[in-house]
């Protein structure tokens, strides 16, 4: 069985371990350079910064066990930040990827075949399975079954002839955030390890150069809020990083010398309405979809779906 899986975040990469552990030849496309998801990391002149989620926690001993497997690999570390202004998020063990938060997917990633760089445009039912396409409409294969793990409303142009996944999918609400890396000329101490705020622009602030093995070179990840995220959109980058310097430097008047490193937009970082089940799956069809939006926002609910995912389509070929 040949199997294409689209997407190298979480989700995907868990289904996909599980199904080539049970026999089957899988490809993974990813429209990015390198694994990851909402895991990415990115490259500046001191290391890396981890500009997607800057932890991850265990709500299940089932993922606790998952996390913990990386941890004795050295993949994964323990980190004991100090955190301020969420409640409950103190009392969660958190976890970090070594030398960044990627190093978890990465792993996952194996032996797997993949292909980086490819934006998957549309497919097309064959007798034989699936034909893939890119979005120079390129074809790039044919496989038996196809598993797509993207973003919710990236799910919608793959299925847009099967109406009643198309009702479902839609139903789902995803929300944006801007992020940017910010660099100061010293240390703050005054700012905890992990920061929320009630502020109308700035959600949280994350001192990435505190977490283990990361250079210790004052680099701040500035989270915005879901509404000031939604009404500047469409602003080009550079324009946002500045926008998030100035409104740093102004909560805390002691910053001094501060430059922005770059800004980054999730388009879709954190699902607002989940679908409510764990996956979609057409044994018909031989497609299946699974994301963290299946069932809720955090890694955890990814790495649920794709692993639930992943164990139906195995069984059902039992």
């Amino acid at each position: 069985m040949n199997i294409a899986v689209i997407g190298a975040g979480m989700a995907g990469l868990t289904a996909a371990r599980i199904l080539q552990s049970a026999g089957a030849e899988v490809t993974v496309f990813d429209k990015s350079k390198g694994t990851g998801g909402r895991l990415s990391s990115r490259s500046y002149a001191g290391g890396w910064i981890d500009h997607g989620a800057p932890y991850l926690s265990a709500g299940s001993s089932g993922f606790y066990d998952f996390l913990h497997d990386h941890l004795d690999a050295g993949i994964l570390q323990d980190w004991q930040a100090s955190l301020t202004g969420e409640p409950g998020e103190a009392e969660q063990v958190h976890f970090i990827g070594v030398p960044r938060n990627s190093a978890i997917t990465r792993s996952l990633l194996g032996s797997l075949i993949f292909q980086p760089s490819t934006r998957i445009a549309r497919l097309e039912a064959v007798e034989k399975g699936w034909l893939l396409y890119n979005d120079g409409d390129s074809l790039l294969g044919t496989w038996q079954q196809v598993v797509i793990a993207v973003p919710a409303p990236q799910v919608l142009p793959l299925i847009r002839q099967y109406q009643l996944w198309v009702a479902l999918v839609k139903s789902v609400v995803m929300e944006p955030c801007w992020v940017a890396a910010i660099q100061t000329a010293r240390d703050l101490p005054w700012l905890s390890d992990v920061n929320f705020f009630q502020h109308p622009v700035i959600h949280r602030v994350t001192r990435n150069s505190a977490k283990p093995g990361r250079q210790n070179d004052h680099v701040y990840l500035v989270q915005a809020t879901r509404r000031w995220s939604e009404d500047h959109l469409e602003q080009p980058p550079e324009s946002i990083a500045s926008e998030l310097q100035k409104n740093f430097n102004a909560m805390f008047p002691a910053v001094v010398d501060s430059e922005p490193l770059f800004a980054h937009r999730w388009r879709y970082a954190l699902t607002d309405k989940a679908l409510g089940q764990p996956f979609l799956w057409d044994e018909s069809l031989q497609l299946g979809v699974c994301g963290d939006w299946c069932l809720g926002r955090s890694v955890e609910d990814a790495w649920q779906s794709g692993m639930q995912l992943a164990g139906h389509i195995v069984q059902a070929a039992k």
